[in-house]
């Protein structure tokens, strides 16, 4: 008989808020140990991906790779702005709200690709037609999936608790398992990071209970 039940489904493996902060806290060291400035400059650029993506739950490569400043808006509710950010994807068209943290990490790499700009108000205001994730030559990085590896190999991080091997998609992971742990209703996310209702049933709905343990209790 076939066996149509299909592979059971298992947690995706992602970054607790502790882990994180000890991958922020070993990214100065990590930059530092080469031999080579654009070595250098890869980490840093690899340092603020990470940041990006574990604050706006994009996908890596295919979202993210090909995004430029002009992507970047202003969204206003009252006196309130927030970042938004216009994604094409796999599923289409939309748009996200990025965390608040997203625009220290902007503004830092705009400064370090010495863009002639005074802010990130400023690239915004006039649309830059540029890709966001570049080194200061201009230059795409190539196989960051391979200085990932690197950096979580020598942060101790690789594995998750259950033994899994971490990669870039562990950091959309750790966003859905955050939003979820902050009490963001899964319609509202699966719209925010372009996904059906189903797959963050389907990933995340074992978890979901244990993260809102003193609501149920």
């Amino acid at each position: 008989m076939l066996n149509i039940a299909g592979a059971k489904s298992e947690p995706r493996p992602a970054f607790s808020q502790e882990e994180l902060e000890q991958l922020y806290a070993f990214f100065p060291i990590w930059q530092k140990d080469v031999h080579h400035r654009h070595s250098g400059e890869v980490r840093v650029l690899c340092a603020a991906y990470i940041q990006f993506l574990v604050n706006t739950g994009i996908r890596h490569s295919t979202e993210s790779m090909p995004l430029r400043w002009k992507h970047l808006q202003w969204h206003f509710i009252g006196d309130k702005r927030y970042l938004r950010i216009w994604v094409s994807g796999k599923t289409g068209q939309r748009n996200l709200i990025a965390k608040n943290a997203v625009l220290d990490v902007l503004e830092g790499l705009m400064h370090w690709q010495k863009l002639p700009y005074a802010s990130l108000g400023e690239i915004i205001d006039i649309k830059l037609d540029k890709k966001i994730f570049t080194l200061p030559t201009g230059e795409m990085p190539h196989l960051l999936e391979n200085i990932f590896r690197h950096l979580m190999k020598k942060s101790g991080l690789l594995k998750n608790g259950a033994g899994q091997n971490r990669t870039l998609y562990s950091l959309r992971h750790t966003y859905a398992t955050q939003a979820l742990a902050s009490g963001v209703d899964i319609h509202t996310l699966a719209k925010q990071m372009g996904t059906s209702v189903l797959m963050i049933e389907r990933h995340y709905s074992k978890i979901t209970p244990m993260m809102n343990a003193e609501k149920l209790a």
